[in-house]
């Protein structure tokens, strides 16, 4: 049997950092690979977060797609497999048969061959969502700005109102606060069609935060008492989306 498809990276980190970054929140993987992108759809075994991946044939060096196809593996096994590739080397993924071969060549050449798992869930749908409040950041600055309010508490409180955005977390003793205004150079935009203030988890926040290490901007959304909306793009290389469910605080 030929082999169906055919991508090659000449940067390793896009595509290993990456499923780094999604083994966080999910063990097995199903990727869609078509004529356009290499992506995948994935809930967390709690249904709290979704998270997108889309690596654009842009970012390959080489890229063949006979025809789409889709693919379920084990991360954790491919992350093992990704990190043997160097920077600097060229990293070849193709299908051969119920395997994924994975050729690193620098020095030498590598062979790997991980197998195919069968797909076990239903295709995952990306919800419709229409928000109240957006804005555009420098990626590495929002991941300071998740890091520094952690350090206050476990629940983070996005709030935007009038020209300003404001991350905060904490009670009356240990407080920790952010804040953005229309202007700044840290922003690239900000949008409030209304009064939006939500809770969302920094644990989950602090996983999804470590996509800026890939991306260069940030694209935030959300509303009140609504789902969160992250979407880290790194010009025509990729973007990686994460949709967090709100805290609902007691009160």
């Amino acid at each position: 049997m030929s082999t169906v498809f055919k991508l090659k990276l000449d940067d390793p980190k896009i595509l290993s950092g990456s499923l780094s970054i999604i083994s966080d929140f999910i063990t097995e993987a199903t990727f869609a690979i078509t004529k356009d992108s290499m992506g995948l759809i994935a809930m967390d075994p709690s249904n709290i977060s979704m998270v997108i991946l889309n690596l654009l044939s842009s970012a390959f060096i080489e890229y063949t797609v006979d025809s789409d196809e889709e693919i379920t593996i084990n991360l954790d096994i491919l992350n093992q497999a990704l990190k043997r590739a160097k920077s600097g080397e060229i990293l070849t993924l193709s299908k051969e048969k119920n395997q994924l071969e994975i050729t690193v060549t620098g020095k030498s050449t590598k062979k790997f061959h991980i197998p195919l798992l069968e797909k076990e869930s239903r295709d995952k749908k990306i919800p419709s969502l229409e928000f109240n409040t957006a804005l555009e950041l420098d990626a590495k600055e929002f991941r300071e700005y998740i890091d520094d309010a952690s350090i206050a508490g476990d629940a983070l409180t996005f709030n935007a109102v009038g020209n300003k955005f404001n991350l905060s977390a904490g009670d009356t003793g240990r407080k920790a606060s952010i804040e953005l205004k229309e202007g700044s150079d840290a922003l690239i935009k900000l949008e409030i069609k209304e009064l939006s203030k939500s809770i969302y988890s920094a644990e989950y926040l602090k996983k999804m935060a470590k996509a800026s290490s890939l991306a260069d901007t940030v694209l935030v959304q959300f509303s009140k008492d609504y789902p969160l909306r992250l979407d880290f793009k790194a010009l025509n290389k990729m973007q990686m989306s994460f949709i967090l469910a709100p805290r609902i605080e007691n009160k």
